[in-house]
């Protein structure tokens, strides 16, 4: 079993745990595009595609199979708008991705969408369907991050003298300042532009493989940002703070084509515990 496969299992709440599968309620009316789609979604076989021409059939998918994220497309009754509004209503917490057919989405848009309630929009234009599969590990990530955190905050509600910090592990604030300490350190001997794709390459090759690196973003100079950080209620989990090792590792090693044993001369400054933490080789 992979780190991917693992990471899923640990995350999904008991119902769920003896299969590591994402339902997917796909309202989609059209059989031209279902039918793509469909064919794109089960390239990867965490996702269970159930489809739904109507809103009833998308109501009852969503309450029988109790669904993971819904795909957004057209129904042969209501228009987005109304089953968002109506989905809402009913599953507040279930993500909805808004699927359109244009090429291009418009920031103006894609704003607009999401300030009525969708999580993300995506083009399922044929130049842009592998997208999708992208799209869908994100917001299966937050939905499940969020459902285990809620879980746990409610444990430490109902035990509350019961609940220590973990010293082995970081929060996710204390992650994101350790990371952009790291670039800052590293701008000492390497410019922004070159440490932020060294961040970016890194980031690119190892997250397919470590999807929680998937909340985790760099601009082109190298400054770290978690879009999600205010939802996150608990600590990194220990394979959470793994992956981020991991990355931080091969971000290193990308220096190193430029400063031989960089991770030695970043170690030997006086850096922050946090940041130690993060350098230290993955076991």
């Amino acid at each position: 079993m992979n780190n991917s496969d693992s990471f899923f299992e640990e995350l999904v709440d008991q119902p769920y745990a003896k299969r590591p599968l994402i339902h997917l309620a796909l309202a989609e009316s059209q059989p031209s595009v279902s039918q793509i789609l469909l064919q794109e979604i089960k390239k990867d076989n965490r996702w269970v595609p159930d489809l739904c021409s109507n809103y009833q059939q998308l109501e009852q998918t969503i309450t029988r199979q109790s669904s993971d994220l819904i795909l957004l497309g057209k129904l042969e009754d209501l228009n987005w708008l109304e089953v968002c509004r109506r989905c809402l209503k009913q599953w507040q917490n279930l993500p909805i991705i808004l699927l359109v057919e244009q090429s291009d989405v418009s920031d103006f848009f894609r704003e607009w969408a999401i300030a009525r309630g969708v999580h993300d929009v995506v083009s399922i234009h044929p130049q842009n369907l592998h997208l999708l599969q992208k799209a869908l590990v994100h917001n299966a990530l937050k939905n499940l991050i969020y459902a285990s955190n809620a879980k746990k905050e409610s444990v430490d509600h109902a035990f509350p003298l019961a609940v220590q910090t973990n010293p082995d592990t970081l929060t996710w604030e204390a992650t994101l300042v350790a990371l952009n300490r790291l670039t800052k350190y590293s701008s000492s001997y390497l410019g922004p532009l070159a440490i932020g794709n060294y961040w970016r390459k890194s980031h690119e090759s190892l997250v397919n493989l470590h999807p929680s690196l998937e909340y985790w973003q760099v601009d082109y100079q190298g400054q770290v940002s978690c879009p999600f950080i205010s939802e996150q209620i608990a600590p990194l989990t220990p394979e959470q703070l793994q992956d981020v090792q991991t990355w931080v590792r091969a971000f290193l090693k990308e220096c190193e084509r430029v400063i031989i044993d960089f991770s030695q001369v970043l170690q030997a400054k006086a850096i922050s515990v946090d940041v130690a933490k993060l350098i230290s080789p993955v076991e």
